[in-house]
């Protein structure tokens, strides 16, 4: 029993702070951020991928009187990144909603945001730190399992 306990305290331990150092990359929801991909036409600028609920929030009580779609947004100057020309990689924006703006006249408003901040996304480290965590979560979750059937408990 004494074993189970402290492996279950220490392998604890390390998940919660990955949690805490890699929470980017974890957490399925982001507060503060929003997680944005370019559209390459001429609808609007970019595709809210997560952040939707957080763009509600900040958007101002002036505009939520407009039937706003907050899947995508327009913003005030676009994501300068040589390595993206076109603009369609992933990136995590701090943003503040200025106004709103619509394709054409029977189209739902969208809002238009400042960006404060923004940094891509790189997949592959985004895509190996989340395998990394899961694998980490099944060895504890394998280790606890293998010692309270020692333990007979």
């Amino acid at each position: 029993m004494n074993q189970w306990i402290k492996i279950l305290l220490i392998g604890g331990l390390i998940l919660l702070i990955e949690i805490f150092v890699f929470w980017e990359h974890l957490s399925p929801i982001l507060w503060g951020k929003l997680k944005v991909s370019g559209l390459a036409c001429t609808c609007p600028d970019e595709s809210v991928d997560k952040g939707r609920l957080y763009l509600r929030f900040i958007t101002p009580d002036s505009l939520k009187r407009y039937k706003m779609n907050y899947s995508e947004i327009y913003v005030s100057e676009p994501i300068d990144n040589p390595m993206d020309p076109m603009g369609v990689d992933q990136y995590l924006i701090t943003c503040r909603v200025i106004g709103k703006h619509r394709v054409d006249n029977y189209s739902p408003w969208n809002p238009k945001v400042k960006i404060e901040k923004w940094r891509p996304i790189r997949m592959i480290p985004d895509l190996i730190i989340k395998g990394l965590f899961i694998i980490q979560l099944l060895i504890l979750g394998w280790i606890v399992i293998k010692i309270k059937n020692k333990n007979g408990a």
